[in-house]
């Protein structure tokens, strides 16, 4: 069976995420997760868990032979403290969207193996229940697929 182009995107988006760790050189090690249904995240409550979620995607540009994408992906990280925190929220937030920051844009990752460019959109802290925060990276990834067939690069 095939795989679609937007769905080894996301697999090795995931990848990277899942790329951060201690002993690479960041500050925490992070866990990447793909919900596999809806409303999936009030189920983990799991302190540095990676929610990967596909957004809306629009088209970029159409021509007779391909079509360019603009795919959006939001990377939910969660930050779990405990009452014995000694490290200010803030300070965790910023470590982490950094970190994830980071292995997205460090040498080619960017460019994910040639299947398509990501490009940072925004990061937004929020706050899913009183002891759980997080902060969303928000990418949008621009990649091509043969008009006739989105399982094909061109």
């Amino acid at each position: 069976m095939s795989t679609p182009i937007v769905e080894t995107i996301a697999v090795k988006i995931a990848a990277l995420v899942d790329g951060v760790t201690v002993a690479a050189g960041y500050n925490q090690t992070l866990t990447a997760v793909r919900p596999k249904r809806i409303h999936l995240e009030s189920d983990i409550n799991t302190d540095l868990s990676v929610i990967i979620e596909a957004e809306d995607a629009v088209i970029e540009q159409d021509s007779n032979t391909h079509i360019i994408w603009r795919q959006g992906f939001a990377l939910q990280a969660l930050v779990i403290d405990s009452d014995e925190a000694t490290t200010a929220l803030d300070t965790r937030l910023n470590q982490v969207r950094s970190d994830i920051e980071k292995i997205l844009m460090l040498g080619d990752n960017w460019k994910l193996d040639g299947y398509g460019e990501i490009l940072l959109k925004s990061a937004e802290r929020f706050i899913s229940e009183p002891a759980v925060a997080g902060i969303s990276v928000n990418i949008d990834v621009l990649y091509q697929v043969n008009k006739a067939d989105s399982y094909s690069r061109t």
